[in-house]
């Protein structure tokens, strides 16, 4: 755009949308493997009408949390958005099945 301020807000509001879109993804994700867990154990818990376990849920968490962290890295100032959207789904993710990553508290 030929106005040099329009164009900066632009460029902004354009890597905000690719920030979010790519955090939709990778929290998608993770709802969808947080669900997985829930399935797996069963009807309340109980084991009744278990589905199947996801086989490699740690190649999974461990590939989410380097996504999140990659964007931390690649988007400091929507830090706050991404600890809102793919880190608080990295903390649901925990709570259904153990793992660590290298930012995590």
């Amino acid at each position: 755009l030929h106005e040099p301020e329009v164009g900066s807000k632009f460029g902004e509001v354009q890597e905000l949308m690719d920030v979010l879109y790519q955090c939709e993804d990778v929290r998608d994700h993770l709802n969808e493997l947080a669900e997985l867990c829930t399935r797996a154990s069963g009807f309340m818990g109980t084991g009744y009408a278990a589905e199947d376990k996801v086989e490699n849920m740690d190649e999974h968490a461990n590939l989410c949390a380097e996504a999140y962290d990659s964007l931390l890295a690649k988007h400091p100032n929507f830090k706050p958005k991404i600890e809102q959207t793919v880190g608080h789904g990295l903390a649901v993710l925990r709570q259904k099945h153990k793992f660590k990553w290298g930012t995590m508290h």
